[in-house]
């Protein structure tokens, strides 16, 4: 079972080892080795990581999802297997095929369930049930024609941070922007081992977005994230986030989650959602 989350801050050289990811750093301290079956997600944060082919190619393989940063040290790349599934071509068909009422339905049962965790964690945080959030919660229409979560945005956002704004250059801003980012990788990740292609979405739609689909399906769980930045920066002052929160970040994958009441982590409620759709 995949389950680690593997972050590289160093310069170093991965490579190939008997099916093993293997880390030699470039000031010759200790070599370490991971089976690539543990591995789910791999953070490359250093423009100095070497890989080998053999290496990428297993990557892709065993179905590893593969992060590269840019000079912020942000998510600007992502390295996925292409196609693995056995019956990709069966279920490519089935998703073009995908009828308007069916996608309609898809995206009122991820926005109940976004507004649902928005819910939760104002709840958690503030020890008080929103009734307007639950109330939005459970009035989504087919396609959310009556616009709920654009309802539920203001309410959750006004709730959950003072004086906040999305898109802002602030710590928090740039915390959500993190762990948004890992959180669509993992959901690419997901979708590609379940047959689909991640392009082509239930709601979102845009021709130059690749990830489509992956955007679709982020949504219940970018709450976790927001939690995660409420709890970490809430009366955080600095500007940039430090190694350790990102590596904080990324742990979100590794937390657990009911899902239809059993205690998972969200790295496979993500896989289990993206299986839901075949």
């Amino acid at each position: 079972m995949t389950w680690r989350i593997v972050n590289i801050t160093k310069e170093c050289r991965l490579s190939l080892k008997q099916n093993q990811l293997l880390y030699k750093p470039a000031d010759n301290s200790e070599e370490v080795t991971i089976p690539l079956e543990d591995i789910a997600i791999i953070m490359a944060d250093n423009s100095e990581i070497n890989f080998s082919a053999n290496l990428l190619q297993a990557i892709a393989d065993n179905g590893i999802a593969l992060f590269i940063t840019d000079k912020s040290h942000i998510p600007s790349g992502l390295f996925l297997p292409f196609h693995k599934h056995s019956r990709y071509t069966e279920i490519f068909k089935l998703q073009i095929d995908w009828s308007e009422p069916f996608k309609k339905r898809i995206w009122q049962k991820i926005i109940e369930q976004k507004i649902y965790n928005q819910f939760s964690v104002i709840r958690k945080i503030n020890n008080i049930e929103n009734t307007r959030l639950l109330k939005l919660s459970k009035s989504v229409l087919s396609g959310d024609a009556n616009n709920n979560e654009a309802q539920a945005a203001k309410e959750y956002w006004d709730n959950l941070f003072a004086n906040f704004k999305r898109g802002n250059e602030d710590i928090k801003n740039k915390a959500l922007n993190y762990g948004y980012a890992i959180l669509r990788g993992a959901v690419a990740r997901a979708i590609v081992a379940s047959g689909f292609m991640p392009a082509l979405g239930v709601f979102h739609s845009n021709n130059l977005n690749s990830f489509n689909l992956a955007d679709d399906i982020i949504e219940p769980f970018r709450p976790f994230i927001d939690e995660m930045v409420y709890t970490e920066f809430q009366e955080n002052e600095k500007q940039e986030l430090t190694p350790k929160d990102k590596q904080n970040l990324i742990s979100v994958l590794t937390k657990f989650c009911l899902y239809n009441g059993e205690k998972i982590t969200i790295l496979k409620a993500i896989e289990r959602t993206a299986e839901t759709l075949q």
